[in-house]
C-alpha cells in the first residue's frame, strides 16, 4: 500500500503550500561543535534540531544501522517532530522492516527506487533521478539540494524553480547544516512558498 501526502503527515504542508525544510541527518560531526551546545546530551539533539527543521531525510545506512534503543530515545525525546524521510537501500531486508516500526505512522515516508510491497507500515515515495522522490499518489515531491557554497542569491534562483507539488526540501552537502534552515525559510517566506 503507497499512502499519499496527507497520509504522510504531509497534509499540513499541501494545504498552505509550505515546504518542509530540513537536512540529510542531524548528526554530523561538525554541527556538534557548530551548531549542537557542547553540553546537550546526545540523545536530545533531534529534538534540538527539531527546533529549526520540519523533516530530515536520513540515510539507509544511519537509521537501519543506528542501536534501535538509542534511536528510539531520540524519537521519543523529538516528540513526533520532525517528518522522517527514511532512504531504503537496496535490497533491504526483514532487519529494516522491522526498525520502520520505531517511526510514527503519519510522520515518516520511505524513499525507494522500488516500493517494497511487504512493507506496509509507512508511505513510500519513489525516487526520479538523483535528489528527488515523488508520491505516486498524490504527485507530492521531495527534494535534496547539494550544496557546496551557500549563496543566497543561487537560491534564490533554485527556490523560484520549484516545482509547485515539493512538498519537502532537505540540504545536504558541506554548507547544509540546521543553522542555515531558518534563512532559507525566510526566502521561502519572502518568495509565496513557505
Amino acid at each position: 500500500m503507497v499512502m499519499s501526502a496527507a497520509g504522510a503527515g504531509l497534509g499540513d504542508s499541501s494545504v498552505d503550500g509550505r515546504v518542509l525544510l530540513g537536512t540529510a541527518g542531524w548528526q554530523r560531526g561538525d554541527w556538534l561543535s557548530n551548531y549542537y551546545p557542547a553540553d546537550l546530551p546526545s540523545e536530545w539533539r533531534l529534538a534540538y534540531y527539531a527546533n529549526d527543521c520540519d523533516c530530515v531525510l536520513l540515510r539507509a545506512e544511519a537509521w537501519s544501522g543506528m542501536d534501535p534503543d538509542t534511536l528510539q530515545e531520540s524519537l521519543e525525546e523529538a516528540e513526533g517532530r520532525p517528518v522522517y524521510f527514511l532512504e531504503a537501500a537496496p535490497g533491504w531486508g526483514t532487519r529494516e522492516r522491522d526498525r520502520l516500526s520505531l517511526f510514527a505512522a503519519g510522520r515518516a515516508v520511505v524513499l525507494t527506487d522500488r516500493p517494497d510491497p511487504r512493507q506496509t507500515q509507512l508511505p513510500q515515495w519513489t525516487a526520479q533521478g538523483p535528489g528527488a522522490w515523488v508520491d505516486t499518489d498524490s504527485a507530492a515531491g521531495l527534494l535534496c539540494w547539494s550544496l557546496d557554497r551557500w549563496d543566497m542569491r543561487a537560491l534564490s534562483s533554485r527556490v523560484g524553480a520549484l516545482p509547485a507539488d515539493t512538498r519537502a526540501l532537505i540540504l545536504d552537502g558541506p554548507m547544509a547544516s540546521p543553522s542555515r534552515v531558518p534563512e532559507l525559510r525566510t526566502l521561502l517566506e519572502l518568495m509565496g512558498r513557505a
